[in-house]
């Protein structure tokens, strides 16, 4: 809990010098500024939060005295919303029904197994998977956070706050290893995975035609930045769908010995599937590339359990192809 209290306090500090290192450089209103930035500080709070193991704990017990309370307690998550809508003029009804019903589809399909130890996964559990996938692929969650601009930025950080709460605290699945930082191990096996995923990723990106080669120089601070921006937008929330849910409720559910492999494999296929409707659709090269790389993803997660490892194979190679290829 001190470690709660020392990050709200040092987010807290974070908008006060966004404020003082902004509004000298850029003509913005600084009551606009400040509510961006509260907003922003508070949403990357949560974010950090239920990577905590024990603020999950904490928030568990909570959970489990009421379905009222289970439900209320992600409810928290629209404040950040209510400060920067009000704050910038730009609420919008529509926008906070968009924002609750995301919160509650998932959370409503998890209630009724919210006192049961997770064994397996249930019709339930894959319905609300689905409920925080769909959203986020149909682009349902835009126009949202629309000051100064629809920013995307917000979205990946609500939507893993969202899938979080619902399954770590409202469904007390474990295992799901929500981790932002990186142990030696991590660092190892998600570089090794990383290279091991170029040996048969470059040939058949070229057989597919789905990747050419590019030489551009990159300074240090672009890669570095595209590399955060990425790890924290892109691979975060999607090893956390894909592993630390649907590939650990796999392992959980399936009978067979080999369960470790199949439920990579199965998580892999889905993970590939899931990139379709990336335009042209159904774009299968796509999906045939995605689902290779899964398969290194869900081997980097399957060695250590965290998903700091698997995020970090998965983040250097969109960084790679982003620069390059």
């Amino acid at each position: 809990m001190r470690k709660v209290f020392v990050l709200v306090i040092a987010l807290a500090a974070l908008v006060a010098l966004g404020d003082a290192l902004i509004l000298p450089r850029a003509r913005l209103d600084p009551f606009k500024l400040t509510a961006f930035l509260t907003c922003f500080v508070l949403t990357l709070a949560a974010f950090v939060s239920l990577a905590i193991p024990g603020f999950v704990k904490l928030l568990r017990p909570l959970a489990l005295q009421s379905p009222w309370l289970a439900l209320a307690l992600p409810g928290t998550l629209l404040l950040p919303y209510f400060i920067l809508a009000f704050g910038t003029g730009t609420f919008s009804f529509w926008a906070l029904l968009k924002l609750t019903a995301y919160i509650a589809a998932p959370n409503l399909l998890l209630l009724p197994d919210r006192m049961q130890h997770v064994h397996r996964a249930g019709w339930r559990d894959f319905a609300a998977m689905l409920a925080l996938a769909l959203p986020v692929m149909a682009n349902w969650l835009e126009g949202i956070w629309i000051w100064p601009e629809d920013l995307y930025l917000f979205r990946p950080l609500f939507c893993v706050c969202v899938g979080a709460y619902a399954f770590m605290v409202m469904r007390n699945l474990d295992g799901v290893g929500y981790r932002l930082t990186f142990r030696k191990g991590d660092l190892i096996d998600g570089a090794t995975n990383f290279l091991a995923f170029m040996v048969p990723c470059i040939p058949l990106g070229y057989a597919l035609h789905f990747i050419r080669f590019h030489a551009q120089p990159v300074s240090l601070s672009e890669f570095i930045f595209q590399f955060v921006g990425i790890y924290l937008t892109i691979a975060i929330p999607e090893e956390f769908l894909f592993r630390g849910v649907l590939q650990n409720f796999l392992v959980r559910s399936l009978t067979s010995k080999r369960r470790g492999l199949y439920g990579l494999l199965i998580a892999a296929v889905i993970f590939g599937a899931s990139h379709m409707h990336h335009a042209p659709v159904p774009n299968w090269r796509y999906a045939i590339m995605a689902t290779l790389a899964g398969l290194f993803y869900g081997n980097a997660y399957r060695t250590r359990q965290r998903l700091s490892s698997p995020a970090l194979t998965h983040t250097l190679v969109d960084t790679v192809w982003h620069f390059w290829f």
